[in-house]
């Protein structure tokens, strides 16, 4: 995709870019950094509000049998940051038995902070890849008297494929939702200063939720934002901003902070 004012400025290909970061607020400063280095102007507009979900005693039990599952799985960096937290609530030490996989070097470096040794994708990072770690397969032809089993540290109401793929393989799957996204709170005189003072020429969404909620805030302020050129992390999201009307969407590599640089800033590489 081209983006309408891209210009090369001092070997600066971002140069007089506008770009809007749609992440949860604390989750873009290292994006922002590699965007700005290449010049471009960030603004960050999180369009996702993390809210932790109250501890009780359902979530309590299931922590304390963490170390009787053989896998567990960490699906974002919210889930692995409020998942350890109450993890290292009961246990002492780490249970080293359990396999744990999440599905990005993000996520996965928020857990090996802890100590913990951690399977990821390298290249697919996302449940699709995740699934077809060979860590996973590997656990999973174990010898065992009793079924396997897994624990999925996630937000409310998340995605289903990684808890079905895994019950279709006869793996008895628990969840434990830990956080939930919401709407933020935005004034409509807000957002119309905002695309007056930094109208944007590409948005880079890394959900579902961020593309939905985007769409709810400007749709009756700025019916022409589907004409704004889109960079999205994975075919799933592709196909959520074509089904609501985005006319230029560009299709990352990859969903970590390198790879979405490196796609914005070469969008025909």
């Amino acid at each position: 995709m081209r983006l309408v004012k891209h210009l090369v400025f001092m070997n600066l290909p971002l140069h007089n870019i506008t770009l809007w970061l749609t992440r949860p607020a604390g989750q873009a400063k290292n994006l922002t950094k590699l965007l700005e280095a290449e010049g471009a102007n960030v603004f960050h507009l999180p369009l996702i509000q993390i809210e932790a979900i109250p501890q009780n005693k359902k979530i309590e039990n299931k922590i304390k049998k963490l170390n009787q599952y053989d896998m567990a799985f960490f699906i974002s960096t919210n889930a692995a940051q409020f998942g350890m937290e109450l993890i290292e609530t009961y246990f002492s030490s780490l249970p080293k038995e359990v396999k744990y996989f999440c599905p990005g070097p993000a996520t996965a470096s928020i857990l090996q902070s802890y100590g913990l040794d951690v399977d990821h994708p390298e290249k697919a990072m996302s449940t699709e890849g995740l699934l077809i770690l060979p860590g996973i397969r590997k656990v999973l032809l174990q010898e065992s008297k009793n079924k396997k089993s897994a624990i999925i540290f996630r937000g409310a109401g998340g995605r289903e494929l990684l808890a079905n793929a895994l019950r279709s393989k006869g793996v008895n799957v628990n969840y434990i939702e830990l956080y939930k996204r919401v709407l933020p709170e935005y004034k409509d005189s807000y957002l119309k200063n905002i695309l007056k003072s930094k109208k944007p020429d590409g948005i880079i969404f890394s959900s579902v939720e961020a593309i939905h909620n985007f769409s709810t805030l400007f749709e009756k302020i700025y019916p022409e934002y589907k004409e704004i050129p889109i960079f999205v992390s994975s075919p799933r999201l592709k196909e959520v901003s074509k089904k609501i009307g985005f006319s230029s969407i560009s299709l990352l590599k990859a969903a970590d902070d390198n790879s979405i640089a490196a796609g914005v800033t070469n969008p025909n590489e």
